[in-house]
């Protein structure tokens, strides 16, 4: 008999598919604007990527206000894609068409909804943990049918540190009413999730969709939240 009575979930890219919502609202800015279909998906998405990760610590560190940093994302994309001020000068267009194509994409990851029933039905609590603003990962977590399953979202702005400082992961615990040891983390960024539930003491598995090197083979990981009884059996077994 398993051990485990809580998991603690990262949400983007484990729980909520980011990565689909942003793919799909990069494709259609692609085909409206001019300057950004100068560079192909691919680089148009890692460039995107570099200064959302910028701009995400400003917001996390209370400087800018997601609005504006999303402005502020595309000024700098624009302003790189074009030597036009015209262009740059569309930013908050482009911001507004890129948040509006992006939450119409929202959904969970395949398997995120069903493999959270089962570890209800197992009696097992579940607890998001993420660094972002509790307003906007709520939202997230309803708009994707999320909320009746998780029983605690802690965020970095409620608790005043990220990922991966082992307090957030204390946080997540006190708030589960579980131990370290009665706890696993599943997320998809090794530095953030793996490394910091490390440090705090709990076990992890790593969720790993894009088939990424391991750093340590010791740990158990995920392609895919699917099948569900494969993805239950790791979390609470770890084998």
């Amino acid at each position: 008999m398993s051990d485990v009575r809580l998991v603690l979930f990262d949400l983007d890219d484990t729980l909520f598919d980011h990565s689909h919502a942003t793919e799909r609202a990069l494709a259609r800015l692609r085909r409206a604007e001019p300057a950004l279909a100068a560079w192909t998906s691919e680089e148009l998405q890692t460039r995107h990527g570099a200064v959302l990760e910028t701009l995400h610590q400003e917001v996390l560190a209370g400087a800018l206000s997601i609005d504006a940093a999303r402005e502020e994302r595309f000024r700098r994309l624009l302003t790189a894609a074009s030597s036009s001020e015209l262009a740059a000068r569309r930013a908050a267009v482009v911001a507004a068409l890129y948040r509006d194509s992006y939450a119409r994409e929202w959904r969970a990851v395949p398997g995120a909804v069903a493999l959270l029933e089962a570890l209800k039905r197992a009696g097992v609590g579940v607890t998001v943990i993420t660094n972002n603003l509790t307003a906007e990962q709520r939202r997230k977590i309803d708009g994707v049918g999320l909320a009746p399953l998780v029983d605690h979202l802690i965020t970095s702005e409620a608790v005043g540190v990220k990922k991966p400082a082992a307090a957030i992961f204390r946080a997540a615990l006190d708030a589960s009413g579980a131990r370290a040891g009665e706890a696993v983390v599943l997320g998809d960024a090794w530095p953030i999730d793996i490394a910091g539930a490390q440090a705090a003491g709990i076990r992890a598995v790593w969720f790993n969709r894009t088939g990424l090197p391991s750093p340590d083979a010791s740990v158990p990981e995920l392609r895919s939240l699917e099948p569900i009884e494969y993805a239950v059996g790791l979390l609470l077994t770890g084998v």
